[in-house]
């Protein structure tokens, strides 16, 4: 049940609370506000996990036995249950490594895309000032009938 601690979501939800938002929006949030928008975006999605793990697994626990609360209280569930909530945080966490690998690999290619288009415009505006400087050039000092 607590397997999930040691997978990387922490940085997935990070990644997807600040992919949510629009730059202007996190260029005008302090660095305080957007920590307490990524705890409150963390804490949600792990309300979430844990209620569809837990709808998704309660054919597994007896409809006479109450579902245990508080800390340690997966230790007190039947093993089906442990096992089925297990394997379906496990499944979250796995996706939740993917979906952040490919999140980065296309931050990545953004920022390639980027920087090239950057690299260009001022290539084209070099060449831009360049050819200016030469006409320029050109005409103050062409050669006169003296």
């Amino acid at each position: 049940f607590c397997i999930c601690l040691s997978c990387t979501w922490t940085n997935f939800w990070i990644s997807a609370a600040t992919m949510s938002r629009s730059p202007a929006e996190l260029n005008g949030m302090s660095p305080g506000e957007n920590l307490i928008a990524t705890a409150k975006f963390e804490t949600d999605q792990l309300k979430l996990v844990s209620k569809l793990c837990l709808e998704r697994c309660t054919d597994t626990i007896r409809d006479n036995q109450a579902i245990p609360t508080g800390l340690g209280s997966h230790e007190h569930l039947p093993e089906q249950s442990r096992r089925c909530l297990d394997t379906c945080f496990q499944k979250f966490c796995d996706t939740a490594v993917v979906v952040g690998r490919e999140s980065e690999a296309w931050q990545n290619e953004q920022m390639r895309l980027m920087r090239q288009q950057s690299m260009l415009t001022t290539a084209a505006w070099g060449a831009l000032a360049t050819g200016l400087t030469v006409g320029l050039g050109c005409y103050l000092f062409k050669g006169g009938d003296d």
